[in-house]
């Protein structure tokens, strides 16, 4: 019996024994087990915050924590929740067992369980604690095909982003240009058109911005690219420009994207960013380059067939955008205000960053009398404003710093002399420069020519008011040439009307003796009330216009001081009739401007001027005598002229005609001659001198006798020729033996000619940029059957511009067929009514036309090559009333 007991009790109670000593140690072990537990659970919460922590930073950095991070913070949660329950049960079970001092069998249940589930626990949590080390948290989201760009309100920017908009849809359009003034809006306005790319539809798969600003930096510019791709940064980083050109290269070889680049101040080679081979190859999709920039020539040097100017606002669009600046409030604070609002408008003349600066300034100035004040201050010292100095002048002259030569500084603040708003002629600017002695290249006018041009396309010269042959300064740019003129011990003064000054008379006028050029116009300006000379030692350039230059001579001792004096400009003083003879004490006069006055005689004095090289005597309005020997004397003399001017048509000879062409042709140094001409025997004068075909620019003839003209090749700087002459029958134009076209003429007026009948010689003038024809009423034709139905007829006209034709009653045809007419911009006929048919086709003057005027009547009348034709030139047509 007792060998069968043994085995079945080491069976039974040995097992039994192990379970019952395991829950044992569950009940008595209890409070070891839950102050581990507490020990865990201090660790993993430390650890939770800790990844929260990283969590939140990479939340900030716009990157996106994955997922196994946010679902183990989950789980971490979670299982605080759950040990918290098992802690408070085991502590609240010590407790119990505390007071009662023995252990029932009940609760020996319960603390087994409870410490039981309490080490289980532990595992648990000790398995997520090391899974709770995460070598990466987050991951950067993909980038958006474009990101939003902070921008205020903006005013008057719609119609010009609509306009690029149409070129970023044109896939044949790959590089963009925006040009203006510094502080016109450009950044403005491609930050526009960089958040356009958020709403509007498109196909673009990336657009990328970058700031260019001055003095370009190429490794932030790649970088600036490169960091708008999905790709680590340990990718570039480290690389030099050939890798990070080729890392760009690759990445964006497969995507249709767009580049905004911002203030390009120079060319940037695109092959050095890593793009340009993109734009270059013909399978791309379209990808486009849209740039801002000052200069319209950096638009050329980075290849934008496309170029867009930012213009100032508009006078409706900058009250607006300056009302918004100031506020309602203070705008409708006092019924004057608003009129003094309109002042501080106009004398920022559109131009949004001052119209911004100021608005800001005076945004809480709700009195008329501080109004007052403010807008004499803006006036007077306009960058002395708050604000002006600090905001506006630093970035207006950037554009005047960045000019590459010195020569064309100078030129640019002389251009300041001329008062706000002043349409200022290419002509008088070049002959200006010549006699201040800034133009010494082996043509003064071409150089000019450059220089005018180069001013503006760095917008700091505006295309004139009236033609392409002026050109004007924004009143804030002219305000920033007349102190850095200053700065540069050029002291330049300007009086116009006492505006700006507080002086009652010339008497008062303190600036005579500080300055070094003098500038003077208006009535207010009464040379004759002069008390004595003025004393001006230093004035070098002294403009005089539109004064109070009366029947009587200047004061015979106005010019004792003037030692220094080397310009004098006295035109457009209508009643000046006599020079006093002391203008020969001006051993250093360079330039003598007397034209559109009533000068009778030149002094004989004048004979002493041998530095002269520039006498322009245009409009003269009675007959000038010119003593003999005056011109010849003038050994130093480059420019001559005496021609009709819009103030003053001449009709009768000024003076004895081929004896000062004769004293012309003696100066050896002469290069630029303007005449207008009545005599045949002057004419062929004219003709028959080498010296002074080479020299004549404009050319006017009014001849009764001339029968014939034929301009030679030797006539080579013929700019601007007038023909009327009442028995002309025929205009020719000798090529040589080699066809050589006649490349300089760029201005045609025929004018009462009535026996012309056609002009088919023009097909040899490719510059031509103006036709006039009037009164001639014989013209039936204005290039013949023959010429213009030759092969190269498409390139005939290929520079004109500007058409008026008037009193042309047998006029059948300007040519046969049609032309492209590339470059013409308004046409304008009146009196033609043989004229049935225009030579145009839907394709012709397709980018330049603006504007085709004439009457109702005419126009329903006219024959169209097909219906497409007409409806692209009705849209241009302007009716013009014509008297009958």
């Amino acid at each position: 019996m007792e060998i069968l007991i043994n085995p079945i009790m080491d069976y039974l109670v040995c097992p039994l024994c192990g379970v019952i000593s395991k829950h044992c140690g569950y009940v008595c072990g209890l409070t070891d087990s839950l102050n581990s537990l507490r020990e865990a659970r201090r660790d993993l919460e430390n650890i939770t915050r800790d990844v929260e922590a990283r969590v939140d930073l990479a939340v900030e950095q716009r990157s996106r924590p994955r997922h196994e991070v946010n679902g183990w913070l989950e789980s971490a949660q979670f299982m605080l929740r759950e040990v918290d329950g098992i802690l408070q049960r085991g502590d609240e079970d010590i407790q119990k067992t505390c007071l009662r001092k023995t252990c029932f069998p009940g609760t020996w249940c319960s603390r087994d369980k409870l410490g039981k589930e309490a080490s289980e626990k532990i595992v648990a949590v000790q398995e997520l604690i090391g899974r709770g080390h995460f070598a990466v948290i987050a991951e950067r989201p993909p980038r958006a095909s474009v990101e939003e760009r902070p921008i205020g309100k903006t005013v008057g920017l719609d119609s010009i982003i609509s306009e690029v908009w149409r070129c970023i849809e044109d896939h044949n359009e790959k590089v963009i240009g925006l040009y203006g003034m510094g502080g016109v809006g450009k950044t403005t306005l491609l930050k526009k058109l960089n958040n356009k790319f958020l709403d509007a539809e498109h196909d673009f798969d990336l657009v990328i911005w970058v700031k260019v600003s001055r003095n370009a930096n190429l490794d932030k510019i790649q970088e600036s690219i490169l960091k708008r791709f999905q790709i680590p940064d340990q990718m570039w980083i480290g690389k030099d420009e050939d890798g990070r050109a080729n890392e760009i290269l690759s990445n964006l070889r497969e995507k249709k994207f767009v580049l905004l680049l911002d203030d390009v101040w120079e060319r940037l080679d695109l092959s050095k960013v890593g793009v340009s081979d993109l734009l270059d190859d013909d399978s791309q999709t379209g990808s486009k380059i849209v740039f801002t920039t000052r200069s319209e020539e950096v638009c050329g040097e980075m290849g934008a067939r496309r170029r867009f100017r930012v213009e100032c606002l508009s006078p409706e669009a900058d009250l607006d955008l300056f009302r918004y600046k100031v506020g309602e409030d203070v705008f409708n604070s006092h019924f004057e205000i608003p009129n003094l609002a309109q002042t501080v408008v106009e004398e920022c003349r559109g131009l949004p960053l001052a119209l911004v600066t100021i608005g800001h300034a005076m945004a809480s100035r709700m009195g008329p009398t501080q109004w007052r004040y403010a807008v004499g201050e803006l006036q007077r010292y306009p960058f002395k404003f708050a604000g002006m100095g600090n905001s506006v002048f630093p970035i207006l002259r950037f554009s005047y710093d960045s000019l590459r030569e010195d020569i064309f500084k100078t030129c640019f603040l002389y251009c300041a002399l001329f008062p706000e708003e002043h349409n200022i002629t290419k002509d008088e600017l070049i002959q200006l420069w010549t006699g201040e002695g800034f133009l010494n290249g082996i043509s003064p006018r071409d150089q000019g020519e450059y220089i005018i041009e180069s001013l503006k396309l760095a917008c700091l010269l505006e295309r004139g008011d009236k033609s392409e042959d002026s050109v004007k300064m924004h009143n804030l740019i002219r305000d920033m040439a007349l102190e850095l003129a200053s700065e540069n011990d050029n002291k330049t003064l300007v009086l116009q009307n006492n505006v700006g000054s507080n002086i009652e008379s010339i008497n008062s006028f303190d600036g005579w003796h500080e300055a070094v050029r003098l500038s003077l116009w208006g009535s207010s300006i009464d040379f004759l009330a002069l008390v004595e000379a003025p004393s001006c030692p230093q004035v070098r350039t002294l403009l005089a216009r539109l004064t109070m230059l009366h029947t009587l001579p200047i004061p015979s001792r106005f010019f004792d001081s003037m030692d220094a004096l080397e310009v004098l400009d006295l035109s457009y003083n209508l009643d000046l009739n006599q020079l006093p003879e002391e203008i020969g004490r001006l051993k250093n006069l360079h330039h003598l401007n007397l034209s559109n006055t009533s000068i009778g005689c030149l002094p004989t004095a004048i004979k002493r001027l041998i530095k002269l090289k520039v006498l322009l005597l245009d409009g003269i309005q009675c007959h000038l005598s010119i003593p003999e020997g005056v011109i010849s004397s003038l050994s130093s003399l480059q420019v001559f002229s005496c021609f009709s001017t819009e103030l003053v048509e001449l009709i009768d000879p000024l003076f004895n005609e081929t004896a000062i062409l004769d004293e012309l042709n003696c100066l050896e140094h002469l290069n630029d001659l303007s005449l207008t001409l009545f005599s045949t025997e002057a004419v062929d004068k004219l003709l028959n001198s080498p010296k002074l075909q080479r020299c004549i620019r404009r050319l006017t003839i009014e001849s009764s006798e001339l029968l014939s003209l034929e301009l030679g090749l030797m006539l080579s700087h013929l700019e601007i020729l007038r023909i009327k002459c009442g028995f002309m029958k025929r205009l020719n134009i000798d090529q040589g033996l080699n066809n050589r076209p006649f490349s300089a003429l760029r201005h045609l007026s025929i004018i009462l000619c009535p026996d012309i009948q056609n002009l088919t010689c023009l097909v040899h003038v490719p510059s031509l940029q103006f036709l006039s024809l009037s009164n001639c009423h014989s013209l039936e034709e204005i290039v013949g059957t023959y010429a213009s139905g030759s092969s190269e007829s498409r390139n005939y006209f290929s520079n004109l511009m500007v058409v008026d034709l008037d009193g042309l009653p047998t006029l059948r045809s300007i040519c046969s067929g049609t032309m492209a007419f590339p470059s013409l911009r308004t046409l304008s006929i009146t009196g033609c009514p043989s004229l049935k048919k225009l030579p145009f086709n839907s394709e012709s003057a397709r980018r330049s036309l603006i504007s085709v005027r004439a009457s109702a009547e005419w126009w329903n009348q006219l024959e169209w090559e097909d219906e497409a034709t007409k409806d692209v030139f009705t849209v241009k047509f302007q009716e013009m009333n014509v008297k009958r």
